[in-house]
C-alpha cells in the first residue's frame, strides 16, 4: 500500500531544537519559552533521533535532510536531559525551565514508561555507540520501577521495545488482566473510557503475546484492535481520534473535538504492529494508512495539519479548524508515525 505523500521535513524540529531540550510549546510557529521543556518530548526525540542517524548515511527520496548534523545534535541533547533529570532512586523528573530549572519533584508514570521506551530504542538502534554506553546504565536505574508502575500507558510504553521475557510476561498479564476485567460484548477494552494514546494498550499486548509466545494475548489484542478500529475510524474510512473535550466514557456519546497528532501517530505505529503480527492482516494495513492521511487532511474537517514547506504540525483538530500552535508532541507523532511507516511498508 502506496499513499501519496509529500517528503519528510525536519526544518521545524530545528527550530524548536535547543542545547537544553526540545521547546515542549510553541505560540503560532514560534517557541513558547515560558512553557520550557517536557521529558516526554526528549523521549520522543531520542527515537527520532535514533532513527535518523540510521538513515543519514543514504537518506531515502521521502526524507529531506537539509542538515546532517541534525540527527547527532537531536539524540545528544536528548540523552543529556534525560541524563539530568534522572533522580538518585531511578524515577525522573518531567518539567524544565528555560533556565534549566526542573519544576517538579517527580514525574508521572507515563512519562516514566515514555522515557523507557525512548533508552531502550537508542540502546537496540544504536548499540555500538557511545551514546547507547550512557542510555544502558540510566535504563537499568529506570527498570528498577518496572514492577511497581501501575499505570496501563506506562506499561504499555515500557513493553514496546522490551526484550525481556520476564518483564514482558509481567506487563502481560497486568494488561491481560484489566482488558479481561473491563471487556463485555459491546465494550472491548482495557478500561472504562479511551482518552489519549489508546492504541498503546493492545499494542502493547500484542507484542508481549508474540515475544513470550502467550497466543492468549495476541487473541485479545486483536478483539481490541478490532474495537479501537470500529470506534475511531468513521464509515467513510477516515480517521477521527476520541477527543480531549470529554474522551469517550463507556455508556455516553464520544467527544469529537479536539483531536490531537499524538493520537494518530499512535494509531499509525500500533495498527503497523498489528499488520506484522497478524500475518499482515490487510484491513490493518489500510487503518495505519488512513490515520497517516489524518495528518494530510483525510479527516473529519477535510484540513491537513502537515505543513509540507517546513514539517510542523498543528497541535489539534478542532470544531472550527486548527490549532494553529505547533507543539513538539505534534511534530514528534508525525515524525515516528511517518518513520514507522516508511520503514514497514517500504521493505
Amino acid at each position: 500500500m502506496r499513499l501519496s505523500l509529500p517528503k519528510v521535513r525536519l526544518e521545524h524540529l530545528r527550530h524548536l531544537l535547543t542545547p537544553l531540550g526540545i521547546w515542549q510549546h510553541t505560540r503560532y510557529a514560534e517557541p513558547w519559552v515560558e512553557q520550557g521543556f517536557s521529558i516526554d518530548d526528549q523521549a520522543r526525540g531520542l527515537i527520532v533521533g535514533a532513527w535518523l542517524y540510521r538513515l543519514a548515511a543514504q537518506p531515502p527520496d521521502w526524507l529531506a535532510l537539509t542538515d546532517p548534523t541534525l540527527p547527532q545534535e537531536l539524540i545528544e541533547v536528548c540523552l543529556g536531559y534525560i541524563e539530568a533529570a534522572q533522580l538518585e532512586g531511578g524515577r525522573f523528573h518531567n518539567f524544565r525551565d528555560a533556565d534549566g530549572n526542573w519544576l517538579d519533584e517527580v514525574g508521572s508514570e507515563d512519562s516514566h514508561g515514555r522515557t523507557v521506551w525512548g533508552l531502550q530504542t537508542l540502546v537496540q538502534l544504536l548499540p555500538d555507540t557511545d551514546w547507547a554506553q550512557r542510555a544502558q546504565p540510566i535504563l537499568e536505574r529506570a527498570l528498577t520501577h518496572a514492577r511497581a508502575i501501575r499505570s496501563p500507558r506506562a506499561m504499555a510504553f515500557m513493553a514496546l521495545a522490551d526484550e525481556n521475557h520476564a518483564r514482558l510476561l509481567h506487563w502481560g498479564r497486568e494488561l491481560a488482566e484489566l482488558y479481561e476485567a473491563t471487556r463485555a460484548p459491546d465494550w472491548r477494552w482495557f478500561e472504562d473510557y479511551l482518552t489519549y494514546e489508546n492504541p498503546r494498550l493492545p499494542q502493547a499486548l500484542l507484542l508481549c503475546g508474540v515475544r513470550t509466545r502467550t497466543p492468549q494475548w495476541v487473541k485479545l489484542a486483536r478483539e481490541a484492535f478490532e474495537f479501537l478500529a470500529e470506534t475511531t475510524f468513521a464509515e467513510t474510512g477516515y480517521f477521527s481520534a476520541v477527543g480531549t473535550d470529554g474522551w469517550y466514557v463507556r455508556g455516553k456519546s464520544r467527544a469529537l473535538f479536539d483531536q490531537q497528532p499524538v493520537c494518530a501517530g499512535a494509531t499509525v505505529e500500533a495498527f503497523l504492529d498489528a499488520w506484522q503480527a497478524l500475518d499482515r492482516y490487510k484491513p490493518f494495513l489500510q487503518y495505519a494508512g488512513r490515520a497517516l492521511k489524518w495528518y494530510h487532511g483525510d479527516n473529519i474537517q477535510q484540513i491537513a495539519l502537515y505543513d509540507p514547506e517546513t514539517g510542523a504540525v498543528y497541535d489539534a483538530l478542532t470544531a472550527t479548524g486548527v490549532n494553529l500552535n505547533r507543539g513538539a508532541e505534534s511534530v514528534l507523532s508525525y515524525l515516528l508515525a511517518r518513520l514507522k511507516w516508511e520503514l514497514y511498508t517500504r521493505r
